[in-house]
Parts: structure tokens; C-alpha cells; sequence
């Protein structure tokens, strides 16, 4: 129990300080994406975080930077977005992933839609690690809760 607590604190640290920093900086630093992937591997190296075995961690995330990969080459993501993705990919089961990912498009979605419609301009982008925050924490918030 207190290794679910421990892990999800460290996701919750990890998404937050990114949706911070694309907020206010325009940019996910790639040192704090970096620092979120490698404690995420050490829990897991150590007992802590998920139960899958490292190879497999790290196949997920390469997973998921392979599928998302075509939507920051059309634009649809940034490159923070993408590695901030790649990065929680380490703490979740893929179940969770895919429903962070749906969610936080769903929630981008809307955010852009109500950009459009406030600036009367179709040329909006918008900071998607705030969906990806929104989205992780309604995924995952039930652990928190238990």
C-alpha cells in the first residue's frame, strides 16, 4: 500500500511540475522528464512501483513513444507532451495509459475548442500537459482514495 502511495506521489510530482513549467515556460524540461523516468525505472528496479519487470517498463514506453510519435510529427502533440507521455508510461499499467491518453485528447480537445471560439481563430494551440494532468489524476486518483 504504501509503495502504491509512493509511486503515484512521484507520477502526481512528475505531471504537475511539467504541467507547471509548459504553462508558465512554454517547455517541459527534459532533465525533470528525464529525472521522472529513471526514478520510475529504480522503483520498479527496487520493488516499489509496478510489478512488471524493467524490460517490460521499458518496452511500454517505448511503446508508447512509437504510437504517439506520428501525432507530434503532424503536430497534434509537442515534443514534451510526447516524452512527458513516454515517461508516465514507466509508472501505469496499459490499461491506465490508454485511458490517460484518450482522456487527456478528449480534455485538449475541448481546451482548444474553447480557445477557438474565445480568440475567433482556427490557429490555436493549446498546453497539453494540463489535459495530461487532468487525465492522470482522474485515472489514478482512485489509488490515492483506497
Amino acid at each position: 500500500m504504501t509503495e502504491i502511495i509512493m509511486t503515484t506521489s512521484i507520477l502526481y510530482c512528475l505531471v504537475t511540475g511539467s504541467a507547471i513549467t509548459d504553462v508558465y515556460k512554454n517547455k517541459i524540461f527534459n532533465v525533470w522528464l528525464l529525472c521522472g523516468f529513471v526514478t520510475g525505472v529504480a522503483l520498479s528496479f527496487f520493488g516499489a512501483g509496478n510489478d512488471q519487470s524493467i524490460l517490460l517498463l521499458i518496452l511500454r514506453a517505448a511503446i508508447t513513444f512509437l504510437l504517439l510519435l506520428p501525432v507530434y510529427l503532424i503536430k497534434g502533440i509537442g515534443g514534451g507532451d510526447l516524452k512527458l507521455l513516454t515517461s508516465i508510461s514507466i509508472f501505469l499499467s496499459t490499461e491506465e495509459m490508454i485511458s490517460i491518453v484518450v482522456i487527456a485528447f478528449f480534455i485538449g480537445a475541448v481546451f482548444g475548442l474553447i480557445k477557438v471560439i474565445k480568440k475567433k481563430n482556427l490557429h490555436q494551440t493549446i498546453h497539453f500537459a494540463l489535459p495530461i494532468l487532468i487525465s492522470t489524476l482522474l485515472v489514478t486518483g482512485k489509488c490515492i482514495l483506497i
